[in-house]
């Protein structure tokens, strides 16, 4: 599995935001947000959004729907983090109560 470190910051934050916006398009899903959407619900700034959104591509865990801004597709390695992780916060959150 993927570097599950790299995820304990605002990476994750913005790669849950384009899981919980996805549509399925034809038998696709897609995330049809812009970066600006993406800033306003998360609070960071655009430039912040461009970047972590930059480094998802090039680490393969997102790509560009047909090269076209504002349509994301999630791989595979980002999905069964944001599960795994969203699993854990359920365990923690279970332990804590």
């Amino acid at each position: 599995m993927g570097n599950i470190e790299y995820f304990l910051n605002d990476n994750f934050i913005v790669l849950k935001m384009l899981y919980e916006h996805q549509i399925d398009i034809n038998g696709v899903m897609i995330c049809p947000i812009t970066q600006q959407e993406l800033a306003y619900m998360s609070g960071f700034s655009k430039a912040k959004i461009n970047s972590i959104l930059n480094n998802l591509i090039k680490k393969q865990y997102v790509k560009m729907y047909n090269n076209t801004k504002g349509r994301y597709i999630l791989l595979d390695e980002a999905i069964k983090i944001i599960r795994k992780l969203s699993w854990l916060k359920k365990l923690f959150l279970r332990e804590c109560s």
